[in-house]
């Protein structure tokens, strides 16, 4: 009669089997359960997520249409509050802020300017850009000569756009001068010259050698 053959590996796995038949038995349902919730669970948060993102298209659009319609400040702070979260909102925010300080509203202009939020992209950017620009206008009204200084800073810092580093460090340079400050002042129209020396003709009145 031969002898039985000992087989470590074959031991091993048949024990594992054994108990993993074991564990199904006891927590198989459980495990099942536990899945089907999760799926459950993760199938109703891609349905909001894509319904959440339709959604928002949609307000968007339609801000959008309303931005296109609106010509006054009130019309813009309307956009603003109406559709608030989405791009075309935050636009009318700007556009509201703009139209309240050019009429000399001060209060609203802030209020409006400072519901912006900045956007993203190099249009976005010099939107950005004009929003600090107008927050620091208002800091002048006001006479708050530093905080003038740095919003202007912020404007230039916002946009790689010619303009606004030329109009705002040139504004800043304005500032500068009713501190006193003509150092400074000066600084800034040797920034705009060296960045810029296609506008030296214009700013060498400016500039004290």
């Amino acid at each position: 009669m031969a002898n039985k053959v000992q087989n470590p590996e074959a031991d091993v796995m048949v024990e594992a089997k054994g108990k993993l038949e074991l564990f199904f038995e006891k927590w198989g349902n459980k495990l099942l359960y536990t899945l089907v919730i999760v799926a459950v669970v993760l199938g109703a948060f891609f349905a909001y997520k894509g319904y959440a993102e339709r959604r928002a298209v949609k307000k968007n659009e339609a801000a959008s249409m309303a931005l296109s319609l609106a010509t006054t400040a009130e019309a813009y702070a309307q956009v603003a509050a109406d559709y608030e979260g989405v791009a075309a909102a935050n636009t009318a925010a700007y556009l509201a802020g703009a139209e309240y300080l050019k009429a000399g509203d001060l209060e609203n202009a802030a209020k409006y300017l400072e519901m912006y939020k900045d956007g993203e992209g190099a249009a976005a950017e010099m939107i950005n850009a004009a929003v600090y620009g107008l927050r620091g206008d208002i800091a002048v009204e006001k006479a708050e000569y530093e905080a003038a200084v740095e919003l202007y800073k912020r404007a230039v810092a916002a946009s790689e756009d010619a303009f606004t580093h030329t109009t705002y460090m040139h504004k800043m340079a304005l500032v500068y001068e009713a501190m006193g400050d003509d150092a400074q002042a000066q600084q800034c129209y040797k920034d705009i010259v060296a960045k810029y020396p296609q506008t030296k003709m214009q700013y060498e009145r400016y500039i004290k050698e």
